[in-house]
């Protein structure tokens, strides 16, 4: 594992065995990465590049087993709303939830290696126990959650632990569906102007498609800011 700045960081917590991907033609992800995106891309990277390693651009997006790395900023109900700081390489506050909103549902974070269509790193969601932020997990993809922020595409993909006998310990259940897509439909509902939607859940497929082809952006995409690019699907 890669060293990184805060000591917590090194922690490995093995919370899952490689899931099966049901039989099924995969989910087409959209392969074009916004010229806001590209230009984001290109700042992350500077911003990283005095360091000799980052847990954003040198921890690998998936395991050779096809379990999904995850960073955690946001430990499950947790009202600050933590980021990694792209040269610092720790995590910041980015700003408090209110307490009429509440803590996050769900542990959340990102998947390394990655970048999204608003220029983020791919958000992940973690089923389970609170995970302090500033680790490394490992998980499952269990499902994908389809969400909109300002109009633009900000999907998220779900992991789950799985128990000695390799089976998920934590079922993305319809209630977990529920209460996570209410938060996220509210949780800027007091930042003026800002809109956010959750249309629906995606499949394990989904969750997959979303990882290959926002991790495809990370390593096809540094080109010059502010130019659409598109990988292959």
């Amino acid at each position: 594992m890669i060293g990184v700045m805060r000591p917590h960081l090194r922690h490995l917590i093995v919370l899952a065995l490689p899931c099966v991907v049901a039989a099924q033609g995969p989910y087409l992800a959209p392969n074009v990465l916004p010229p806001a995106g590209t230009s984001q891309l290109a700042k992350s990277l500077e911003a990283a590049k005095p360091r000799s390693t980052h847990v954003w651009r040198d921890t690998p997006a998936m395991a050779q087993d096809g379990t999904v790395y995850a960073f955690i900023e946001i430990s499950r109900g947790d009202r600050r709303k933590w980021e990694l700081d792209m040269a610092a390489n720790e995590l910041a506050i980015d700003r408090v939830i209110p307490q009429v909103i509440g803590g996050y549902p769900v542990n959340y974070g990102f998947v390394p290696q990655t970048v999204s269509y608003d220029g983020d790193p791919f958000d992940v969601l973690v089923l389970g126990p609170a995970i302090p932020g500033g680790r490394l997990v490992r998980g499952a993809i269990v499902g994908l959650m389809f969400m909109e922020d300002d109009n633009v595409l900000d999907a998220k993909v779900v992991l789950s632990r799985a128990g000695a006998d390799g089976r998920p310990v934590d079922q993305l259940t319809d209630r977990d569906r529920q209460d996570i897509s209410d938060y996220f439909r509210r949780y800027k509902q007091h930042e003026s102007g800002k809109v956010t939607s959750v249309p629906g859940w995606g499949s394990i497929a989904d969750g997959l498609a979303h990882v290959m082809t926002t991790h495809a952006f990370f390593r096809e995409c540094r080109r010059p800011s502010g130019a659409p690019c598109r990988v292959m699907p």
